[in-house]
């Protein structure tokens, strides 16, 4: 391609003008795509503005939902959705568009096993990595007005140890296909058909392509698994405790058959927190804690970023799985903001299959088995609520001992449900607050002379954990809800105010001025820090600081104000910048810049030439 060429691709935004192969009529894209805020498409209905951008690409494209009101996914045959993703974001008035991939449950297959709650239990020689829920209850035993989110495979209603505790929830599953449920569409219908595959399922190409597979398997009634484990009702003489407490569950569905869209997920995840979902109904019980039992992939994509910085600006604590994958943690793990679980064996190390890293915040029991021998029961295993159902739903129960019930997704309900009893007991916590005290009281991670440190693992993945792999430590309910109580008299309030529209290249200022310290003590330090988004430049750590972004999009911001006794308050904001004026750019090199206007007249020409030679 000569220079000539590249630069009429770069000014019509069409690709490279040499000849292009036919696409490749198996192909299908689904793209996540959001507009900057001066895009003229914006102007027009999603679905022209699906069309419009389909256009300029030479694709047909259509709107196939809205997670957010400024997000689209968009469909297109004959692309991938890498592709499609990357020519979308080459678009001047496109702030991102990231492919829109499917998640999938992070709890490993179940085998016939069983064991006992020893995980709720207090800590001790055989069990060191217990969480003390029951040291917890004795502080606080939940509330009702307390809602968990479990964004998952949806729930069986009639469980007769989840049905006191479930509140009314959604699906979000937009495919038929991967539904399972025969509507295939969005509804108020969060309960779980089952996600098995059959041999008639695989039969179906598409279906089949969707899930990466060709392997029947059973339902795995997941979210009845976690949900059991956040709020199982305690003291009714059946079954199982949850950690939770008291604590109320919203059922969100978005994982199918062949697991769940990113779409869909981030859809979920913005109704559990009283957001806006365009075509959905809102949310009467929003969530306070999300959890996602999920995983897939690394990295984090600008449309988690961006669903995260709004849950969490809506008060609500995310906490995610790690993974089950002995590799970086996956996301939306591994994203800003997010509380990444690990999961660690009876004894407190790494569990082989756990994930790993610096993203991760704390380490609760993932379910270990000890004996390898076929037959023998799983020694350390979660007792879960659950369908016995092998396809659609049957009789109602729980995991027996010979279910091996282990997994990252089952860390997360232990973290969630903990989270939800300092809530409890301490309405007044912000959610970056509950997430801190949770780290600072973990314990201490034990070690164990016949193991590598982390990262470096045995053949089989176990590790001893360090702070850099597996979070602040093991997790402690009981700590965690005492120094909940404890900070609902003394620690420090932080509100954080900031200007109407900031523009990127611009300092703006940021307030503190209605933060306040308990009664009795005076604020002395501030310190400000970015959590995410591009680099920019903070001020002084002082009550009111500046910041500048460099270019338009979401950052995530935290004040961190300590009293003169040393107890601190935290607490984030997420800003949405919008660009800079046209004709603002620095160092003399605005419109009336004579040389600025001879190279636009210059490009002008070369895109009308461009344009003659399509």
């Amino acid at each position: 391609m000569t220079l000539r060429h590249a630069l009429c691709a770069a000014l019509l935004g069409a690709g490279t003008l040499l000849a292009s192969p036919a696409p490749a009529a198996d192909l299908e894209a689904r793209v996540i795509v959001k507009l900057k805020a001066a895009s003229p498409l914006k102007q027009a209905q999603a679905a022209s503005r699906v069309q419009s951008l389909g256009a300029r690409l030479g694709v047909s494209a259509r709107l196939l939902g809205q997670p957010a009101p400024d997000l689209q996914v968009m469909q297109a045959s004959g692309i991938s959705s890498d592709a499609l993703a990357a020519r979308l974001a080459r678009q001047a008035d496109v702030e991102y568009a990231v492919p829109d991939r499917i998640k999938t449950i992070r709890a490993l297959p179940n085998d016939p096993l069983f064991g006992s709650q020893w995980y709720l239990q207090a800590p001790g020689a055989t069990r060191p990595a217990a969480i003390d829920a029951v040291g917890a209850w004795s502080l606080g035993g939940g509330s009702a007005s307390v809602v968990v989110a479990v964004v998952d495979t949806g729930v069986r209603f009639d469980h007769e140890d989840l049905a006191a505790s479930l509140l009314p929830g959604y699906d979000f599953i937009a495919d038929a296909l991967n539904s399972g449920d025969g509507d295939g569409s969005r509804d108020a219908d969060a309960s779980d058909p089952g996600d098995y595959l059959s041999a008639a399922d695989l039969a179906n190409a598409d279906l089949r392509s969707m899930c990466g597979t060709s392997t029947t398997r059973s339902s795995s009634w997941h979210g009845t698994q976690v949900a059991g484990i956040v709020a199982a009702q305690a003291n009714n003489g059946l079954g199982i405790a949850g950690a939770g407490g008291a604590t109320r569950v919203l059922p969100v569905r978005v994982l199918g058959k062949c697991g769940g869209y990113d779409s869909d997920i981030i859809a979920g995840m913005r109704w559990a927190a009283g957001l806006a979902v365009p075509g959905v109904p809102a949310n009467p019980n929003p969530a306070k804690v999300i959890n996602l039992s999920l995983a897939g992939g690394n990295g984090c994509s600008s449309a988690y970023a961006s669903a995260i910085a709004e849950v969490r600006q809506a008060g609500a604590l995310i906490v995610a799985a790690a993974g089950n994958e002995t590799s970086p943690v996956e996301e939306p793990a591994s994203c800003a903001g997010v509380l990444a679980v690990a999961g660690i064996r009876h004894a407190g190390t790494k569990v082989g299959y756990s994930s790993y890293g610096p993203e991760v915040g704390i380490s609760a029991p993932a379910g270990n088995c000890i004996n390898i021998l076929q037959g023998e029961p799983c020694l350390f295993p979660f007792v879960n609520a659950i369908n016995l159902g092998t396809t659609t739903p049957a009789a109602n129960g729980y995991t027996g001992i010979y279910d091996v019930t282990r997994g990252t997704s089952f860390s997360v309900p232990l973290v969630a449900g903990t989270a939800a009893l300092m809530i409890a007991a301490n309405p007044a916590l912000g959610e970056a607050e509950v997430a801190n005290r949770i780290k600072r009281t973990a314990r201490v991670f034990p070690g164990d002379s016949s193991l590598p440190t982390c990262p470096e693992t045995t053949s089989d993945g176990q590790c001893n954990c360090t702070t850099t792999s597996c979070g602040a430590g093991m997790l402690n309910a009981a700590a965690a809800v005492a120094a909940a109580i404890d900070a609902g008299a003394q620690n420090p309030s932080v509100v954080i105010s900031v200007p109407a529209s900031p523009r990127a290249g611009s300092a703006f200022t940021l307030g503190s001025e209605q933060s306040q310290a308990a009664p009795g003590a005076a604020l002395s330090t501030w310190a400000w820090s970015q959590l995410s988004g591009p680099a920019g430049i903070l001020g002084s750590n002082t009550p009111s600081t500046t910041f500048t972004a460099p270019v338009a999009g979401t950052y995530i911001l935290r004040l961190t104000v300590t009293d003169d006794a040393g107890r601190t308050g935290v607490q984030d904001v997420s800003i949405e910048v919008a660009a800079a004026p046209s004709g603002s750019g620095g160092g003399g090199g605005g419109a009336s810049d004579p040389v600025s206007l001879l190279a636009l007249f210059a490009l002008a020409g070369l895109a009308a030439r461009c344009r003659r030679e399509r």
